[in-house]
């Protein structure tokens, strides 16, 4: 049988209880409530690496979409750039050609009337040559028959006129009168002009009398306010001013 002193038993079991007691007050529970922290620091720490997480996702997702937006938005204003410059492009265009019709149309207009200014010129200048050529040529074929036949021939227009609706008068006074002819001229046919003349208006006439050589053959009348020109020169000059009519 086994030996066993029970004061010693009581003694080791009551050590026990004493270590058991010491090791749990003084050891167990600290190095417990230390690893109970430890956890805790252990769960808020992945939580809060959880939640971080979480918000770096959704901050994330927030700027993907923000620059999916932002690239939307910039294509958008790319887009709408384009719209506009080719707008402007093509207002830029059309404003180009109406300025370069216009400078056309300008520059017809202004060559039309250059040419229509020099063609002037031309047939004035030619008016002006025909008609000294054709004044020198009958300068020189002149001769005192041909002066009377023209002032013959003004005097038989004269009726043909409707110078007496022209002249004021009571038919008693003396109308005057002016003659100018290319020669002088004699008494004899002064006096048939004179008589011409009133028979014409039917009233008498008060003649004055000088000569133009200007006229070169016929005669011109001044009566009242009216001027009869049934000279050579006027002739000329009327056709000289009918070919330069010719332009229009």
């Amino acid at each position: 049988m086994l030996d066993i002193n029970l004061s010693t038993l009581i003694l080791q079991i009551a050590n026990f209880f004493i270590m058991a007691y010491v090791l749990t007050r003084f050891l167990f529970k600290p190095l417990k409530e230390m690893l109970d922290r430890r956890a805790r620091r252990v769960t808020q720490g992945m939580d809060e690496a959880e939640n971080a997480t979480r918000a770096a996702e959704v901050a994330r997702l927030e700027y993907e979409q923000k620059r999916d937006n932002i690239e939307a938005e910039f294509a958008a204003l790319k887009n709408e750039a384009r719209i506009v410059i080719d707008q402007t492009r093509q207002q830029m265009i059309q404003e180009a050609y109406e300025e370069i019709e216009t400078m056309r149309a300008h520059a017809r207009d202004e060559i039309e009337q250059q040419r229509a200014e020099a063609l002037r010129l031309h047939r004035s200048k030619i008016g002006e040559v025909v008609a000294t050529l054709v004044q020198r040529m009958m300068v020189d074929m002149l001769n005192p028959d041909i002066h009377d036949a023209y002032l013959d021939a003004f005097l038989d227009q004269l009726p043909t006129l409707g110078l007496a609706r022209r002249t004021a008068g009571n038919g008693k006074e003396a109308v005057p009168a002016e003659l100018i002819t290319a020669i002088p001229l004699l008494h004899e046919r002064q006096a048939h002009v004179t008589a011409a003349l009133e028979a014409t208006i039917s009233q008498p006439v008060d003649l004055t009398y000088r000569v133009d050589p200007n006229l070169i053959a016929g005669a011109m009348v001044r009566l009242g306010d009216t001027l009869i020109d049934g000279s050579l020169q006027g002739q000329i000059q009327q056709l000289r001013s009918r070919y330069e009519a010719e332009i229009g």
